[in-house]
């Protein structure tokens, strides 16, 4: 069996005409014609009943092109993905991303982007989940990275793809009062100024319900994410980061900032990207998601399963 076997019986079967397909094919009708009777002559089943008024399928055949149709379209994405590693995409890419995800991956995800097509002009921008969604669904941008509850549903027009899964763990300054557990009793935490994100972000959401207080004690709510490590770096307040984005961080590898684990922890949050449900992923955007997630499974191989 070859592929333009396939091919060829999937246009007589739309067309119903071994002629017609053999004009749109480019092929000599006799030429289209005794490739379907070895295929059939292969099969040891009969794809056609043949007339004046033309060729229709058998009941076999039915069943048959269906398959030979999924067959056509998955070789095709085959060739598809194969060509995208060699050639150059253009046009432009706007994400919109939460912090914790830009600050662990996109640096690596976006040099590999670039260096493979150097024509598509990137936007990101950091914002929080909420703000995220509404860009995405009003098409302001592209692709959309953010976190979840894992059995929350998205707004309804969008579709959400996990990358990976992870927790909020306990930032403490090196210079900080704070006495060092590990993991560290919730009601310690709680009892201690807190630098947190934005209301749009949803920390402060997650951080109640795992520090199960209805109200927390911050000192700073911001959007800027190095302001709130300077904070924690000086030992002022204590700071919240999934446990996946830590161990790259300048601070942490200088020692001025202390990841520590959550006594009790139960909160698990998945991290992925959105896009709406009636729209394909642009070619950029794709071929960017393939490369982020080549990233996270470098990075993560045991969370990016």
């Amino acid at each position: 069996m070859r592929i333009e076997q396939l091919r060829y019986f999937v246009a007589i079967a739309q067309l119903q005409s071994f002629s017609l397909a053999a004009a749109q094919l480019h092929i000599s009708q006799p030429s289209i014609s005794q490739s379907i009777s070895n295929l059939e002559e292969e099969l040891g089943v009969k794809l056609f009943e043949r007339s004046r008024s033309g060729a229709h399928l058998t009941k076999t055949g039915e069943q048959l092109v269906k398959k030979a149709r999924n067959a056509l379209n998955m070789i095709q994405d085959i060739y598809d993905e194969a060509r995208a590693e060699f050639e150059s995409l253009t046009g432009s890419l706007r994400i919109a991303s939460i912090p914790s995800i830009c600050n662990a991956f996109f640096s690596e995800a976006l040099y590999h982007f670039k260096k493979r097509h150097p024509q598509v002009h990137i936007e990101v921008n950091e914002d929080g989940t909420r703000q995220i969604i509404k860009d995405v669904a009003s098409e302001h941008a592209h692709l959309g990275i953010i976190s979840m509850h894992p059995h929350e549903e998205v707004d309804g027009k969008l579709e959400f793809q996990r990358m990976l899964s992870g927790t909020y763990v306990a930032c403490i300054g090196k210079r900080s009062s704070v006495p060092l557990y590990n993991p560290m009793p919730a009601e310690v935490i709680a009892s201690e100024p807190i630098v947190t994100f934005k209301s749009n972000y949803r920390q402060e959401e997650y951080l109640r319900q795992l520090l199960k207080v209805d109200k927390l004690n911050v000192l700073l709510m911001t959007g800027y994410t190095e302001a709130a490590k300077k904070l924690v770096a000086d030992g002022i307040a204590i700071g919240f980061y999934p446990d996946f984005s830590v161990h790259k961080d300048p601070y942490v590898r200088s020692g001025e900032i202390i990841p520590v684990e959550i006594e009790h922890n139960d909160l698990m949050l998945s991290f992925g990207w959105i896009r709406p449900k009636d729209a394909k992923l642009t070619k950029p955007a794709q071929e960017f998601v393939k490369i982020l997630k080549a990233v996270i499974d470098d990075t993560l191989p045991v969370r990016g399963e």
